[in-house]
């Protein structure tokens, strides 16, 4: 059927790059335009103190898109109907899950207007970043729902049949984002607010985006009478979204523990520190999530279809990519880390923050080697409708692992040992990846 001729076609090695090729480049894009957006402008021009209350901020809105994951399970269950030749019943899921992800959005922002002074200091906010948090709040808390329908229209792209859609909203968002701040931060001297003002016109560009793209004939995915039976759907969803929904709810979580380890070994000036060093370590590794993300749809339309020497050629194919798109950005972050760092940091900034910082940049490509793998096999099994093992990973990963090693490294060695979190966690994770896949080969791929 012409409907789903898209992420149904047999793809050769080439042309699975060309496929893969605008995801990959879109979230290196938005990466890149990220680092150099809030983060950028909030340490340049409002001060250390400002970048060290963004991070502050971070668990927050990790648990939105942790909410949106769960949604975003629709995207399995989709293109898995739509490999079995249910195209119709496929839109109506599509629709029915932005209507209650919506829904969802608004009572989240309810809650944190609401509730805005008790998750402040609940973070750990010190009474010099209090200041920064609410000014940021204050604003941010209103474009929530935009987040959780953004999150939809992003993962169903390439489901829909339109890739290159979502590098064009992403950069789209990312761009709006970056004038924005350059405008409300550099020029008007907006502070905090200016960076939530910034974040929230680019929801709303994307937003309008997706809502003509998703009303058009141009998507194999439409917007449709929404599924009438919403509880089984939500279930499956919830299901499919759940081991994406507890990464980001892990990922929070470390968050919130490295900041307060942060503020105890270093004060404010090592939440800056780590936060520059995310951002950067993100910008090179985002890249991966784009081609894991969009070798996915076909991997569950292969499995709707029940070929698994099809599934089998797709997951060998990917696995190449992986390796070299590894070895590549390793190679391009030795070179930029070091621009990049004084992009970030005028000439006069702190000593502390720019020695922590350039120690953590030297040490972050231990992780690089076995993350994406990581990312692929988690991904994959998601594809695969199997949650369980998924989620099993995603916990080890994100929450055992990554915590554990975010604690237990700089006690034993202090404020150095917590850049290492990162490539101890992954290390870790790659060993059990390998052993889960040696375990379920033989039910995929025969």
């Amino acid at each position: 059927m012409s409907e789903t001729k898209t992420i149904g076609k047999e793809y050769t090695t080439l042309e699975l790059i060309r496929f893969v090729s605008s995801p990959v480049l879109t979230q290196f894009a938005l990466s890149l335009l990220q680092t150099l957006d809030d983060g950028l402008f909030l340490s340049r021009y409002v001060g250390q103190n400002a970048l060290a209350a963004f991070s502050i901020a971070f668990p927050v809105f990790m648990v939105i898109n942790a909410l949106s994951e769960l949604f975003c399970g629709v995207n399995v269950l989709c293109a898995t109907k739509m490999g079995a030749k249910k195209n119709e019943e496929a839109n109506r899921s599509f629709t029915a899950v932005v209507l209650v992800a919506l829904g969802t959005g608004l009572l989240c922002t309810a809650l944190l207007k609401i509730f805005e002074d008790p998750i402040i200091y609940g973070l750990g906010a010190t009474d010099v970043l209090y200041p920064y948090l609410k000014d940021f709040y204050r604003i941010a808390g209103w474009y929530l729902p935009m987040m959780m329908v953004q999150a939809l229209f992003s993962r169903f792209y390439v489901t829909a049949g339109k890739p290159q859609y979502a590098m064009v909203t992403m950069l789209m968002s990312a761009g709006c984002n970056f004038f924005f701040d350059w405008l409300f931060i550099a020029r008007l001297q907006w502070g905090m607010s200016g960076a939530a003002f910034a974040n929230m016109f680019g929801h709303i560009a994307v937003l309008i985006f997706g809502l003509i793209f998703y009303n058009s004939k141009k998507a194999e995915v439409r917007f449709a009478s929404p599924e009438k039976n919403i509880m089984p759907l939500l279930k499956q969803c919830f299901k499919l979204g759940f081991p994406q929904f507890f990464t980001c709810i892990a990922i929070a979580v470390n968050g919130y523990i490295a900041n307060q380890i942060l503020l105890h070994y270093g004060n404010e000036e090592g939440v800056s520190a780590y936060t520059i060093v995310n951002n950067i370590q993100f910008m090179f590794t985002s890249s991966l999530f784009g081609l894991s993300g969009a070798v996915c749809p076909l991997i569950s339309y292969a499995f709707g279809e029940e070929n698994r020497q099809k599934i089998r050629r797709i997951i060998i194919q990917v696995i190449r990519l992986t390796a070299g798109l590894t070895v590549i950005i390793i190679a391009t972050y030795l070179i930029a880390k070091n621009f990049m760092l004084s992009i970030y940091l005028k000439s006069d900034a702190s000593a502390n923050v720019r020695s922590m910082a350039d120690y953590g940049l030297t040490v972050a490509p231990l992780a690089f080697i076995f993350f994406g793998f990581n990312v692929l096999t988690i991904d994959t099994f998601v594809a695969l409708n199997n949650s369980r093992t998924s989620t099993i990973l995603t916990a080890l990963e994100n929450f055992i692992f990554s915590n554990l090693t975010v604690i237990a490294l700089p006690w034993m060695f202090g404020l150095k040992g917590i850049w290492f979190a990162f490539a101890c966690s992954e290390t870790l994770t790659f060993i059990f990846t390998v052993l889960f896949i040696i375990q379920n080969r033989k039910r995929y791929v025969g």
